[in-house]
């Protein structure tokens, strides 16, 4: 049995930053690449919802959403314990749940899996959570790529790669414009850590049972989001995917909104993982700014209290806890989490 320990706490705030990885770097690069993208593309392409899928009119009644996204440095918790199912799942849950941002269906699925030597059990492993990822989002996985590279990939170790396709009507776009001051915010529950921050994550959390809290797969918001919208219609303005940056993400909806939560998310266990990281030393704004904090899908709703209890039931039936935490204000580029004590920036 793995031998248990506790992982110390530290008179200094630990930060992502310190743990290797530079959000304000990897922001810049975006806004690079998105540069260099306009050069090529025509200017009329549909904006989409805080840059989560592209969207490509395909017939004027049919238009395609196209996701891109990995797992990070999760892999190397699933190497511990070969335990691969819950990436595959997480890389499917990565694309996916951006795609229902953009107001997207998702369709179809691929995996590029990268290896130094392919492990047959490892990566049958792999493969079957991504098809149990499929199988929750409706999306069919119709292709892939595996490669064997030594020189790149030591030990065992692996790397994966998920692209996903959806399908809408123009009437179906989410853009972020419609998220106005007065609007609730509704939160879904993550599953815990989900794929992001885990660079910090790893660095922190030593214990098994740390350590297997870290391997839950994240929670995919598919049919949640297919409940929103009947229950909702137009009246649902947004939906903002909680990955990298954290709660911060709410900013890529419309930058002229602020939001300021009272409540924070009914989330059952996943709270757990975090208050262990702010136990040993995570501050807590750089806590927001870099995990999902228990809520793994923001909802932006032009609706009063009393409208969404029966949305709220419905997504229980689901097994997503979801609660109101608050309301879009409009104090542009401010994010206050009253009870934390927690203001975030949208800079």
């Amino acid at each position: 049995m793995r031998h248990e320990t506790t992982a110390a706490a530290t008179d200094t705030p630990l930060s992502y930053e310190a743990a290797g990885v530079s959000v304000a770097q990897g922001d810049a690069f975006a806004d690079f690449i998105k540069t260099m993208a306009r050069q090529q593309y025509d200017e009329a392409l549909p904006k989409a919802a805080g840059g989560y899928a592209a969207v490509l009119p395909f017939t004027p009644t049919h238009w395609l959403a196209l996701s891109t996204d990995g797992v990070g440095t999760k892999v190397l918790v699933a190497d511990e314990y070969d335990c691969h199912a819950p990436i595959g799942v997480d890389l499917v849950a990565m694309c996916a749940n951006d795609l229902v941002c953009v107001g997207a269906t998702p369709v179809a699925f691929l995996d590029y899996f990268a290896t130094g030597r392919l492990n047959a059990e490892q990566a049958k492993d792999f493969i079957g959570g991504v098809f149990e990822g499929c199988r929750q989002t409706g999306m069919r996985l119709v292709g892939g790529e595996t490669a064997e590279m030594p020189d790149v990939y030591q030990g065992g170790h692996y790397d994966c790669a998920g692209f996903a396709v959806g399908s809408l009507s123009p009437g179906d776009l989410l853009t972020g414009d419609t998220v106005q001051p007065g609007q609730l915010i509704l939160a879904l529950a993550s599953s815990g850590i989900h794929s992001n921050g885990m660079s910090l994550a790893r660095k922190l959390l030593k214990t098994e049972k740390e350590r297997r809290l870290m391997l839950e797969p994240t929670r995919l918001y598919v049919e949640a989001v297919s409940v929103l919208k009947q229950h909702l219609g137009s009246r649902l303005t947004g939906l903002s995917h909680i990955t990298g940056g954290g709660w911060r993400n709410m900013f890529r909806l419309n930058p002229a909104v602020g939001f300021h939560v009272t409540q924070l998310p009914d989330s059952g266990n996943a709270f757990e993982v975090f208050d262990r990281l702010l136990q040993y030393g995570v501050d807590k704004t750089e806590a927001y700014k870099t995990f999902n904090m228990g809520m793994g899908m923001a909802v932006f709703a032009d609706a009063t209290p009393s409208d969404l209890p029966p949305v709220i039931a419905a997504l229980n039936t689901l097994g997503i806890p979801a609660t109101i935490i608050g309301q879009t204000t409009d104090e542009a580029g401010q994010l206050h989490i009253a009870r934390q004590g927690v203001t975030l920036h949208a800079d």
